[in-house]
């Protein structure tokens, strides 16, 4: 067997085995391209056996955290898959040797049994949240539960327009977003609340969270509070569904504020919102505005060759935002949907102005 880096050239192999595999995600070209190929981040490693068929895939993010002054690269593993014995430990030795730590941010149960077997470190406390949260019917369903699901959804609720005007007016008028093109420098932010935090370039952020892309639909929002830009709010939104991707910010009551009016400007009406917190104080800012906790909580999972893991293990101080990795990018991508060439306006707006 033998191990290689993707490249364009090799779709239709991947195609192939992504097919045997069942994970859709791996057929679908223009994310596989952007996501894996051309940027100095992303790689998906394939391992074909003497015939040249693909029996095996790992991707591998790496990310760089800030953490107690100094920044940490973690590698967060991507469509790891194997279709034969021993494949799975092969690109398992390939992940940790790329990256000093191995980052695991949701995951299968799968994936779980390796991680609990190799005492990964598991750091608790990050939750999931939904605002307006879309009761799903499953064909699995009872009759009865189907339509429980069907009136619970449609229950009437307040707009996120209503639930912002219900905010203390200092809040409205201390905290304001605008809508961007990309992120800039001087949206980063220059000090931190957070003890452990994802602190990507500039660069990173605008190929991660494109505001051009066909398959997923970012924006971007730019925090500003006392007269100056405080961090950025990054979305992925669709027609049903709204998700903070990504944030920062120089204060963690502003930047759970700043997500809130971001949510207003990018007029998430009654779509369902998700996202993660593990911050205390923003979480109870989330809650008052009407979030509610989803499930338990969400597995966030660091380790190491050695099995060492220097973090602070109080993820209080932390923060945690959902679409790191490829969490949000998962089959049926946006361009797969149907009419999904009437694009949010929004969204074509702002593509002018990004960069590159």
């Amino acid at each position: 067997m033998q191990s290689v880096e993707y490249t364009p050239d090799d779709f239709d192999s991947l195609h192939a085995a992504a097919r045997k595999l069942r994970v859709p995600s791996l057929c679908h070209r223009p994310f596989v391209d952007h996501y894996y190929a051309g940027n100095p981040w992303s790689r998906l490693h394939l391992v074909r056996e003497s015939s040249g068929a693909v029996v095996g895939t790992l991707g591998i993010d790496e990310m760089r955290f800030a953490c107690g002054g100094e920044y940490r690269t973690l590698g967060f593993a991507t469509n790891f898959h194997a279709a034969q014995p021993g494949v799975g430990g092969l690109l398992y030795l390939r992940w940790l040797k790329t990256c000093p730590l191995g980052l695991v941010f949701g995951g299968s149960e799968d994936t779980h049994q390796i991680l609990r077997r190799q005492r990964w470190t598991y750091f608790r406390g990050v939750k999931a949240y939904v605002l307006n949260r879309r009761y799903h019917v499953n064909p699995t369903d009872a009759t009865w539960k189907r339509w429980a699901k069907r009136i619970l959804t449609n229950v009437p609720r307040p707009s996120v327009a209503d639930r912002l005007r219900r905010l203390p007016r200092a809040v409205r008028e201390a905290v304001t977003v605008r809508e961007v093109g990309h992120v800039s420098e001087d949206m980063l932010p220059t000090r931190s609340p957070f003890a452990v935090r994802f602190a990507p370039t500039t660069d990173y952020l605008n190929w991660r969270y494109h505001t051009g892309l066909s398959f997923a639909r970012y924006r971007v929002f730019c925090i500003h509070a006392a007269g100056r830009c405080q961090g950025y709010v990054i979305l992925q939104e669709s027609r049903e569904k709204v998700t903070v991707a990504h944030c920062d910010g120089e204060d963690a009551s502003v930047l759970a504020y700043g997500v809130l009016r971001s949510l207003g400007e990018a007029d998430a009406g009654r779509r369902e919102v998700l996202l993660t917190s593990s911050h205390p104080g923003m979480a109870a800012v989330y809650q008052a505005f009407g979030f509610r906790a989803l499930g338990g909580e969400r597995p966030l999972v660091v380790g190491s060759r050695t099995g060492a893991v220097d973090l602070p293990t109080d993820t209080a101080s932390w923060l945690v935002n959902f679409d790191w990795g490829d969490n949000g990018l998962r089959a049926p991508f946006a361009d797969q949907v149907a009419g999904a060439e009437d694009r949010l306006t929004a969204s074509h707006a702002i593509a002018q102005d990004r960069p590159a």
